[in-house]
């Protein structure tokens, strides 16, 4: 071990809780720092600084400590009890068994004996731990303080399975959101298998995922700007302009399916919900149409009643009571399909969502992504959760009748299909994760081709067995305990990732860790700078370094 980066030595600890560590006089470290340690027997520990702490050697010297004077008397004092009496240590987390003679990790079951040296991790060794062959993979960017080592997830690892992106408004989600779409299309577009590709779906909520992405520091290229041929835009607005197409939804396109993931932002009833059923069964494709009506149709009278039975004043009242439905209920029904009406993207009497969802489909199939551009829609949660849900519940459906027909042959498999929604804890909370399409992809990980990449501010809302199921876990500053506890519950030394998400500023710092890494990393994510090529955050293998424009901690972030 170089003895240029030695930091102190091991001094106590734990395998299952931590490591201490008493630091060298003025030897530099902070929280998400990596450090290493001998093992005895051979190889090493390589663990992260979760803590940072001053002891004492014995009571004296914080009992009675030394006058805060300058006088010579004073300093020399001082001088004398630091680092003798009184001491600076850390406390570290250990994660990884690495050896880096034979290539092979495993998780910490040992830990180092007394007094064994203890030294700041550089490239090599985190190379060692988080290389995978000569896999692809993605930069994470650079451990806070450690500028000099890049930090890298297998690409492939990263979308096996749903991964999610968490923190407050203003952390830089989206940023990093938009370099691991980049990554991937990049990525997809040099596989000469199209099973082998992985695309994307994005539900765009603020317009970020198409030609351009703005922000307080400047406008940048984003999806379709830097990939023109590799990502298609479609958009809800009627007069949207360089999209290749357009989302409308027929009223009779609307199931009581797709009632169910919006009926919170309607303000409706459950019963209301529930007569959506029953009117589509007695009035087929088109309830929706026949219920939005005045007054009831010779045609929803002939349905009901017999000739003769039929009562001299029919209204909506009596209808709902002869459907075995509280009027009440079916008027809350009405109220809420009203709301979807009205909106310029839905158009009454007809069946118009199976044609756009035909084009998105062989658009993905064939191995492009797709953005859906929400424009002046991203702010009415209503629209977003319920083209959301429409889509992506037929988009589903279809990638499943393909795995199910290619019968395990991997030549006729559909490629991998990453769905990303924003503000996801609306579409999977506790009450509507079973209802939602987006809970069931997250259920059945991988089982049709199908994974998500959740985007959300607000954690601890979304039902906890979806989030189970979240594989990796992008976690930039949160304020809210309950958040916190969400997304660290069950995970090794919870307690120490904590404190380090405690530790995190506003912006460009995030905690990594989950299914695609050997252990949680603590990074300053790279950045947009005004110069950036399609796939700059794209490695051709895990072991390479990133140019200095991709990890400057300037640009958007101020």
């Amino acid at each position: 071990m170089s003895s240029a980066k030695h930091l102190g030595v091991v001094v106590g600890g734990s395998l299952t809780k931590s490591i201490e560590v008493r630091l060298d006089p003025g030897a530099p470290t902070a929280i998400g720092h990596y450090v290493m340690a001998p093992l005895e027997g051979g190889g090493q520990l390589l663990g992260m600084v979760t803590d940072v702490l001053l002891r004492s050697a014995e009571s004296g010297p914080t009992s009675w400590p030394p006058p805060a004077g300058n006088d010579p008397a004073s300093a020399l004092l001082r001088e004398v009890l630091l680092d003798t009496g009184v001491y600076t240590a850390i406390e570290v987390t250990p994660y990884l068994e690495v050896n880096q003679a034979s290539g092979e990790n495993a998780r910490a079951r040992r830990i180092p004996r007394h007094f064994a040296p203890v030294e700041q991790a550089g490239q090599e060794a985190i190379d060692a731990a988080f290389a995978v062959g000569d896999r692809a993979g993605i930069s994470l960017g650079t451990p806070l303080g450690m500028e000099s080592v890049e930090v890298c997830v297998d690409i492939e690892k990263l979308f096996e399975r749903s991964a999610g992106i968490f923190g407050k408004s203003g952390t830089g989600k989206t940023v990093i959101a938009v370099q691991l779409l980049d990554a991937m299309v990049q990525y997809s577009a040099g596989r000469p298998a199209n099973a082998d590709r992985t695309v994307a779906l994005v539900f765009d909520m603020h317009d970020d995922y198409g030609q351009r992405i703005k922000f307080e520091g400047g406008e940048r290229s984003s999806l379709k700007g830097l990939h023109p041929q590799g990502v298609g835009v479609y958009s809800l607005e009627r007069n949207a302009i360089n999209v290749d197409g357009r989302v409308t939804i027929g009223t009779r396109d609307i199931l009581p399916e797709d009632l169910e993931a919006v009926r919170e932002v309607l303000a409706s009833t459950p019963a209301a919900v529930d007569a959506s059923y029953e009117c589509s069964a007695r009035f087929g494709d088109s309830w929706l149409d026949e219920i939005l009506a005045d007054a009831p149709s010779p045609r929803v009278v002939k349905t009901l009643w017999k000739p003769e039975e039929q009562p001299d004043d029919i209204n909506w009242n009596r209808v709902a009571t002869r459907l075995g439905v509280h009027p009440g209920s079916f008027d809350s029904l009405r109220r809420g399909l009203r709301k979807l009406a009205r909106r310029e993207f839905v158009q009454s009497g007809g069946s118009q969502v199976g044609s756009v969802i035909n084009e998105i489909v062989n658009m993905l199939q064939g191995g492009k992504s797709v953005v859906v551009q929400f424009g002046r829609f991203g702010n009415d949660l209503t629209s977003y959760m319920l083209v959301a849900n429409m889509l992506s519940r037929r988009i589903w459906e279809k990638y499943q009748e393909a795995k199910e027909a290619a019968r395990g042959d991997r030549a006729r498999e559909p490629n991998r299909l990453v769905i990303v929604i924003e503000e996801a804890h609306k579409f999977v909370d506790r009450a509507l994760a079973g209802q939602s399409i987006f809970g069931q992809i997250a259920r059945e990980l991988r089982k049709y081709n199908v994974t998500l990449l959740v985007i959300d501010q607000r954690p601890s809302q979304i039902d906890s067995e979806v989030l189970s199921q979240i594989g990796t876990r992008f976690c930039f500053q949160l304020d809210s305990d309950a958040d916190v506890e969400a997304l660290v519950g069950g995970v090794v030394g919870r307690a120490g990732l904590r404190q380090v998400i405690a530790s995190l500023e506003s912006r460009q710092q995030a905690l990594v860790f989950g299914h695609a890494l050997p252990m949680p990393v603590m990074v300053r994510p790279p950045d947009l700078p005004a110069t950036r090529t399609p796939g700059a955050s794209l490695r051709d293998r895990l072991r390479g370094a990133a140019p200095a424009s991709e990890v400057s901690p300037s640009g958007l972030y101020g």
